[in-house]
């Protein structure tokens, strides 16, 4: 499926932190937001043939992101689907997998 661009629920969240607890807190209360975004900027990376790094999160402020290069899509993707799998959202499972089938092929 392609898409012409990315869900607004899947936008790149503004994590905000101090300390290294901060960020995991930060990390944790976000992570439904940064595995829907990972699911949708790899889709639509791929789908536009984009190479380069997504932007999964900005970190304290708009000029530093929390990347993901084009080499770690499949290992990111594993992780998303393993949170998608926690939370029992077996629709949103299929998309990853479907998605990790592709870029595999």
């Amino acid at each position: 499926m392609i898409i012409n661009q990315i869900p607004k629920n899947a936008q790149p969240p503004m994590l905000r932190f101090e300390t290294d607890m901060d960020f995991h807190r930060a990390l944790s209360d976000n992570a439904h937001a940064i595995h829907m975004r990972t699911l949708y900027a790899i889709k639509y990376a791929y789908d536009t043939k984009f190479k380069g790094d997504i932007t999964i999160a900005f970190l304290n402020d708009e000029d530093t992101v929390l990347g993901c290069p084009s080499d770690v899509w499949i290992d990111n993707l594993e992780k998303t689907m393993e949170y998608f799998i926690e939370i029992e959202d077996y629709k949103k499972c299929q998309e990853v997998k479907e998605l990790i089938d592709i870029l595999q092929s």
